[in-house]
């Protein structure tokens, strides 16, 4: 019986289906889905916000609604979804490979799915493939959504 199902969650085509795969997978068990996003902290592939020009710019800045992030965007999937069962986590840290792979043996998952591709293209290349080191390394069975 699949009780705990991770899904880490960057926002991404695939990370998308592999949410949408995880709720259809673990509804028939009532599974709670567990909804990770790692951010790397110094991602020079994202573009920091520029800084306004002018008081008038700034206030038009300050008016526009943030961007919503990946948790956010997941929470509102699996509410659509009609998902009630999850928990949502931000961690910040320089390998998100390992620390999905630790906070799975700390939660005591029965299962990983993520997508094949995310949105870290740097980390990517310098650190390799997530989905590829999940699934050598995970304590459970890995489901890769392309």
């Amino acid at each position: 019986m699949m009780k705990k199902i991770l899904v880490p969650f960057d926002g991404s085509e695939t990370a998308h289906r592999a949410l949408e795969f995880a709720a259809g997978l673990g509804q028939p068990f009532g599974s709670e889905i567990m909804v990770v996003n790692v951010i790397v902290p110094y991602d020079f592939t994202k573009v920091p916000p520029r800084k306004p020009k002018n008081a008038i710019e700034e206030a038009e800045m300050a008016a526009k609604e943030p961007e919503p992030t990946p948790l956010d965007i997941a929470k509102v999937l699996l509410d659509k979804l009609g998902y009630t069962s999850a928990s949502y986590r931000l961690i910040v840290d320089i390998d998100p490979a390992e620390r999905i792979l630790e906070y799975a043996k700390n939660s005591e998952v029965d299962m990983i799915i993520l997508g094949n591709r995310g949105m870290g293209m740097l980390a990517e290349l310098l650190m390799g493939s997530v989905s590829m080191k999940i699934s050598q390394y995970a304590d459970c069975p890995v489901v890769i959504v392309k």
